[in-house]
């Protein structure tokens, strides 16, 4: 019998392959005429054993086509706003080049769009235009996912300021847009019309007490401010050392405030709890989506 890795190489290699036949129709990929190539039939009568109703083929198809099905919906929900302004063809013909491209490389779904904005950059499917902004709402939405599971460390006292290492909660996500591509939220679709400001901006993702990851735009100097926390530093000797021109100590206060309002920041070396508001009711999916649809 041949090691396991071989048939396992084998066999991951034929679910990664396109979905065809009623396999894709069953999904909002575009239709196309083609057929499962001879590598996926080959490896199929190599080890799929034949059962009394199912080919061996028919058998290795059932699980390419739960493989695929969990993936694209998977990855459609981690990025609902580039969805909105791709559209629907566009969208589903992204994530499908995309996942060939790349295929899942880790045991959790959690971590299937980390590639994602960096597969846009090259994508022959975008024109410049598109490329410019719908990569900066997939850094977006991605940092959602990212600042979801990030760990959490202790929420400074008062007195902690003064003496204890001061650091930017790992949660926390500053990201440097080209692109004002956060103003996408607020838009029902994606046109030229739209995007007539082009101008750098920041924002920050973060994991609300909720247990949800939002996010917000911040002044840059106030982006600069909160990275040279970076992972910790004792404030007092920080604020000796300042850099010209330095902010005004009201601003710098505010500043402060509504870090510690939020949770951005954190003691190091003291782990904290994630404390999340019960009240709070979650709204993610609690059912079977759109790919998981039955076969026609």
């Amino acid at each position: 019998m041949p090691p396991p890795e071989t048939w396992q190489r084998d066999f991951f290699r034929a679910l990664t392959l396109p979905l065809r036949g009623a396999s894709r129709r069953a999904t909002e990929l575009n239709p196309t005429s083609e057929t499962h190539t001879e590598e996926f039939f080959a490896i199929a009568d190599q080890w799929i054993k034949p059962g009394e109703a199912l080919s061996g083929a028919e058998r290795l198809e059932l699980y390419h086509r739960q493989y695929w099905y969990r993936l694209l919906d998977s990855l459609a929900e981690d990025f609902p706003i580039l969805r909105k302004m791709a559209g629907e063809v566009l969208f589903w013909d992204l994530l499908e080049t995309y996942l060939l491209e790349r295929p899942s490389r880790s045991f959790t779904l959690r971590h299937l769009g980390e590639a994602f904005a960096e597969y846009l950059q090259h994508s022959p499917l975008l024109d410049e235009f598109q490329r410019q902004w719908f990569v900066e709402i997939a850094r977006i939405e991605y940092a959602q996912m990212e600042s979801f599971e990030a760990i959490q460390c202790a929420l400074p006292l008062p007195y902690d300021l003064e003496s204890k290492m001061i650091l930017m909660q790992a949660h926390v996500r500053v990201i440097q847009l080209t692109v004002p591509a956060d103003l996408c939220r607020e838009w029902e679709d994606f046109s030229p019309a739209h995007s007539i400001t082009t101008e750098p901006v920041c924002v920050v993702v973060w994991r609300h007490a909720t247990g949800r990851s939002e996010w917000m735009r911040i002044p840059a100097d106030e982006a600069d401010f909160l990275q040279a926390l970076g992972e910790g530093l004792f404030l007092a000797p920080f604020f000796e050392n300042l850099p010209e021109p330095q902010p005004a100590p009201e601003k710098i206060s505010q500043w402060f405030a509504n870090w510690q309002s939020r949770g951005w920041l954190g003691v190091q070396g003291e782990q904290g709890q994630v404390d999340l508001n019960s009240s709070v009711a979650w709204q993610g999916k609690d059912s079977m989506s759109s790919q998981a649809l039955s076969m026609r």
